[in-house]
């Protein structure tokens, strides 16, 4: 259990923080996003990158228990998914972006990142 601790944690800070920035400064991470996903090398490498961290997470926390933990494996296997859509299909990740960036959906993802976030910083730090 003590990777589980470590992986909220660690994850729970990343989505917090991540989900702060994103609100704070939206124009500004909206455009550096955009400039992400004019370049298909970017787009590739961050989906090589994204692939490696949720296929790390998984291999070693694939724990499928009605609890806390699971949070973990569903965002493990979730980066899975993007990683494979950004090498495999670009095309269509870039699209989809564009649109999660155009919407009110991009304010709701921010706010789930930072639920999602302190929640697993409290099972984190709680269970230490």
């Amino acid at each position: 259990m003590c990777l589980s601790i470590f992986l909220a944690q660690v994850i729970g800070l990343y989505l917090f923080i991540m989900g702060l920035v994103m609100l704070i400064y939206h124009h500004r991470f909206k455009k550096a996003m955009a400039d992400l996903n004019s370049s298909l090398a970017l787009v590739t490498f961050t989906g090589m990158m994204t692939l490696i961290v949720g296929l790390l997470i998984v291999i070693d926390h694939n724990i499928w228990v009605p609890d806390w933990p699971l949070l973990i494996t569903i965002i493990g296997w979730i980066l899975i998914l993007q990683g494979l859509i950004r090498i495999f299909i670009p095309d269509s990740f870039i699209r989809m972006a564009k649109d999660l960036h155009n919407k009110v959906i991009y304010t709701l993802m921010c706010w789930v990142r930072l639920l999602v976030g302190v929640y697993l910083i409290w099972a984190g730090f709680s269970q230490a």
